[in-house]
């Protein structure tokens, strides 16, 4: 169930990819949602094998090797690639230094789970806070067409599972990062309540 929810997430960006295919452009997609949701899923499949959490591992796995896939597109249809590799180069190379300080400096296991736990907290949680910035957007134009309503929701499904399985294995670096992807999920989707999906006519 775990498995099938994320991969709906993943459908979203397979959506994009068609998108760029259709278009033969990458013109107002961003590469940073692909890199991020690479390193997302690294971090959190090497806390499954930190832990030894067999539903933790495939998800993430399968994860990165189809953000690769998608970043492999963008970059056959971009137009500035050395603008878009400075993007991963700086990207791989903070989440990498922190990767190889938790594994290499920290020699308590229960610790590396720690600390590793809680950078994935703050770097899904901010990952989930993202779409969030064009909230001011949706209130100064009263339209939340500018807003991605299928991130939103599948958001809030797929962190609830989450949370339902990080409660039942009582892992708190889990159910943490999932409350709040409920939580943020439901303030998204509550603007779509507000706002039509087209600016009001002056």
């Amino acid at each position: 169930m775990y498995s099938k929810s994320s991969d709906h997430l993943d459908l979203l960006d397979r959506l994009t990819c068609q998108k760029m295919v259709l278009s033969g452009s990458t013109e107002n997609i961003p590469l940073l949602p692909f890199v991020t949701t690479f390193l997302n899923c690294m971090m959190w499949a090497s806390y499954g094998i930190l832990k030894e959490d067999s539903a933790l591992i495939p998800v993430n796995l399968s994860g990165m090797m189809l953000q690769v896939l998608y970043m492999l597109c963008f970059f056959f249809y971009c137009k500035h690639r050395g603008k878009e590799l400075k993007i991963i180069l700086y990207a791989a190379v903070v989440s990498l230094a922190l990767y190889f300080y938790i594994m290499q400096y920290i020699r308590e296991e229960t610790q590396r789970v720690s600390h590793l736990g809680f950078a994935c907290i703050v770097f899904t949680v901010t990952m989930q806070a993202s779409p969030l910035a064009a909230v001011a957007k949706v209130v100064r134009t009263k339209s939340t067409e500018s807003m991605p309503f299928l991130f939103s929701f599948m958001m809030v499904v797929v962190s609830f599972l989450w949370l339902c399985y990080g409660i039942a294995v009582g892992d708190i670096n889990i159910k943490v990062p999932n409350a709040s992807g409920v939580l943020l999920g439901l303030i998204q989707l509550s603007l779509f309540c507000v706002y039509p999906s087209k600016p009001p006519r002056q």
